[in-house]
């Protein structure tokens, strides 16, 4: 008899690891197919080729390890250690912020240090009383991004600092948006004491839960891990993508691309076939052992037939682009690898130096930024003006000037629309969803992905979900 198959649906970087998974540490002789309803894989580890001017990562995308052995590994061996860039302490992760007016490169946090000595003082005495008020207590379950700020900050610094912040990101108020709100972005610290005094500081958990140390490159080792960030040398995580799809092929796997799931044939409450339509039609795959599924809970709900009522989603409002330029010259953003714009007037998300961690992604062709551009209804669509608003707003950041050229450039709407608005509403929508995928205990269908469990969003926390998972089952 035939083996029977474990089919993947989807083929961003969860997927590919997830089949690594299973070879390494279920069954090395496991028959894999992997379904990927787009023409190629990576999903958004993977880059846009734009032919002799090169490729473009979509956005700021470093693995960053889980510090568990057994996943990690799987991802770093794919390169020989001196083929990868490793990242580690202080430049790990070098982030910084446009806010007030001002590139910060020192810390990605707001810095409040520049404010009136009045008010420096007024939040320094509200941070610490609430410490001594908030101490020994913990939030409610389900506490939206609006408590979770002034449970940590105050009502003065969350109504002054924060409440702007993610306005200008989502359009809502952070009392209608969900905790992973304070995540997304770097506003869970603020810079509010110089080095010396801090240092002092530090000693405490609470504090240290709430203001940063002001200068990443000269901050003292004191971290929960040792966690390291990984990028190929030769620019392009598209080329740690090509390795693992050579490497599973030769493992046995094998990839349909741009190949859609129509439906799912369920007996006895387990998965027996998968009816599947690509540019030759419809077919189905059988012999199923197991199904894992990367592609969103959504989908798998569609397929899945399960009837969502009135359920009604938040949509997001700003229209999300790539902005990719080739400059002659390295932008002015320090050691900085990418920074968040948190001022309302303006349309920046975030942009990204790849040169700054991975400085072969200028070779032979010149300076490549990335400019995620969020959008507001009734703005410019056009890509000629698109590209002027984002050279606009790169040179009110200061990290440009008339004197750099640009060489190429391109727009590019981010896939799958953009980020995904973390209202109440939309992460209660997919932890409903979640549920209702449960409650039809398909006895051989796994979720993997994000919200597949709950509170799990980053790359990271997907992985160990997914590794979790796979190690539990029989």
């Amino acid at each position: 008899m035939s083996k029977k198959n474990n089919v993947i649906i989807g083929s961003g970087l969860s997927a590919l690891m997830v089949a690594r998974m299973i070879k390494k540490y279920k069954n090395p002789e496991a028959k894999i197919t992997i379904i990927e309803r787009e023409a190629k894989i990576g999903g958004q580890f993977g880059s846009v080729d734009y032919g002799k001017h090169g490729h473009f990562d979509y956005g700021m995308h470093i693995y960053y390890e889980s510090c568990i052995p057994e996943i990690d590994t799987l991802f770093t061996s794919l390169l020989p250690e001196n083929e990868w860039n490793i990242l580690e302490n202080n430049y790990k992760d070098v982030a910084g912020l446009f806010v007030n007016g001002k590139l910060q490169t020192l810390t990605p946090y707001v810095d409040l240090r520049n404010l009136s000595e009045t008010k420096i003082k007024k939040y320094i005495a509200e941070l610490f009383l609430n410490i001594q008020k908030q101490f020994g207590k913990t939030l409610p379950d389900g506490a939206n991004a609006y408590q979770v700020l002034e449970y940590r900050f105050g009502k003065t610094i969350t109504d002054e600092i924060f409440v702007p912040i993610l306005e200008k990101l989502y359009h809502n108020h952070p009392s209608n948006l969900d905790e992973i709100a304070t995540q997304l972005t770097t506003i869970n610290r603020i810079a509010l004491f110089n080095e010396d005094v801090i240092l002092d500081l530090m000693n405490s958990a609470e504090i240290r839960a709430r203001v940063c140390f002001p200068n990443q490159y000269t901050m003292p080792p004191i971290r929960k891990n040792k966690q390291r960030g990984f990028y190929p040398k030769k620019y392009g995580m598209f080329r740690v993508l090509e390795k693992f799809k050579l490497e599973l092929e030769n493992e046995g796997v094998e990839f349909y691309t741009s190949t859609m799931v129509n439906d799912l044939q369920i007996e006895n409450d387990e998965i027996v076939s998968i009816s599947v339509s690509d540019k030759e039609g419809i077919r189905k795959i059988g012999n199923i052992e197991n199904v894992y599924w990367t592609a969103g809970l959504p989908s798998l709900a569609s397929v899945l037939k399960i009837e969502m009522g009135q359920m009604n989603y938040d949509k997001q409002l700003n229209t999300a682009y790539y902005v990719n330029i080739l400059f002659d010259k390295n932008p002015m953003m320090d050691k900085l690898y990418y920074f968040y714009c948190f001022d309302k007037d303006y349309r920046t998300f975030r942009v990204t130096n790849y040169t700054n961690y991975c400085p072969k992604a200028n070779e032979n062709r010149g300076f490549p930024i990335c400019l995620e551009l969020w959008a507001h209804q009734g703005d410019v669509t056009d890509e000629k003006d698109i590209l002027d608003l984002a050279l606009k707003e790169l040179n009110s950041f200061k990290i440009i000037n008339n004197s750099y050229k640009v060489t190429f450039a391109k727009v590019d709407k981010a896939l799958g629309g953009g980020f995904p608005l973390p209202t109440l509403n939309n992460v209660g929508g997919m932890n409903a969803i979640r549920e209702k995928i449960k409650q039809k205990n398909v006895k051989n269908l796994t979720s993997i992905g994000v919200y597949a469990s709950k509170n799990v969003f980053f790359i990271k926390d997907v992985l160990t979900d997914a590794y979790n998972k796979i190690a539990y089952l029989n």
